[in-house]
């Protein structure tokens, strides 16, 4: 499996339901592939899903302009003796395999940045199914082009469970086995003690948005902070000793064990003590409110290095260099990026 983020994609709502750049950027990848020497000869088979009819009509009008520019790909949609290249929709994909398949998510920002989180038939009853269906016709390899990243999913907006699978999906090919150990179903619960909500209310009054008890198992946050340029990520999470860190059985496992499985599993920890608010609740807001934007301007710069980094600009120059020192790149990408959270 492997992400393909096209940076520049917009998603029309509202009429045409088309992601133009997508789409390119789907049948440039597909149509190399079929040009690559050797390919024929492998006999493996290639089909796309798509999330709508509309997009599946605009990859299908892309594949016929490169079929008349180039016959020699034509094959791979006539011949008897394999099975042809095909582009379907999430609604007509059902029973259909192939030895690589292109999944257009089609869905993404519009023109103005935003997000919407209506996704079709996703948000309805049965999403999840759909879901499924299209993201195991793969045989071999299953190529993920995608104008939405996980981060930008905001779960507390929906309770369509084909939504919330979507974004899972879409973490674990960006991110990888990282992304099963964060991903969470947000808010299971309201405040377990009056500090807490104390806490929770003076954050909120700092600007912070936040929710309750998020995780699983035994191993939730007190608090999790959403991340502001990021509603679908957690900036950081806060730890208080209310009700879950005094039902603990040893002091190694309230001061020492929960930090460390939340830190492995990608979480940064602040901790509140309940003394400290006690005695100086305004300097400890401060402090927590300190850290906090701290921790924004981190990951802020840690963000922007890496859209620096994939940016198609940025490795067109890396091309350019390597070709000015007579250096044939093995492999220049700007999209298939497995490694860390924001």
């Amino acid at each position: 499996m492997s992400f393909h983020h096209v940076d520049q994609g917009v998603y029309e709502k509202g009429g045409a339901r088309i992601n133009k750049p997508e789409a390119k950027a789907l049948v440039a990848d597909l149509v190399e592939r079929l040009q690559s020497p050797g390919f024929r000869e492998s006999r493996l088979t290639i089909g796309v899903v798509t999330f709508n009819a509309e997009q599946q009509a605009l990859i299908e009008d892309l594949l016929d302009e490169e079929r008349r520019r180039d016959p020699s790909i034509e094959p791979h949609f006539a011949d008897a003796e394999l099975e042809p290249v095909f582009v379907k929709n999430l609604e007509s994909v059902q029973g259909d395999e192939r030895d690589i398949v292109y999944f257009s998510i089609t869905y993404g920002p519009d023109h103005t940045g935003v997000v919407s989180m209506n996704f079709g038939p996703m948000n309805r009853t049965g999403g999840e199914r759909r879901l499924n269906v299209a993201i195991t016709r793969a045989r071999h390899e299953l190529r993920i082009f995608s104008s939405l990243r996980a981060e930008q999913m905001n779960l507390a907006r929906t309770q369509a469970i084909g939504v919330r699978d979507l974004k899972h999906f879409l973490d674990f090919a960006e991110r990888g086995v990282p992304a099963l150990a964060t991903a969470t179903t947000g808010s299971l619960g309201s405040f377990e003690s009056p500090f807490e909500e104390a806490v929770a209310a003076a954050l909120t009054r700092q600007g912070w948005e936040l929710h309750t008890q998020v995780g699983a198992s035994a191993f939730r946050v007190d608090l999790a902070v959403v991340h502001p340029d990021a509603q679908g990520v957690y900036l950081s999470g806060i730890e208080c000793d209310g009700a879950t860190y005094h039902r603990a059985a040893t002091a190694r496992d309230r001061d020492k064990l929960r930090e460390q499985v939340l830190r492995g599993l990608g979480w940064e920890i602040l901790r509140v003590w309940s003394t400290d608010w006690w005695i100086d609740a305004a300097g400890t807001l401060e402090k927590i409110d300190t850290d906090l934007r701290r921790l924004l301007a981190k990951s802020r710069s840690r963000r922007a290095t890496k859209a620096v980094a994939t940016s198609p600009a940025a490795s067109a120059a890396v091309v350019g260099e390597n070709a000015a020192a007579d250096v044939r790149p093995e492999s220049v990408t700007n999209d298939q990026n497995r490694c860390s959270a924001a």
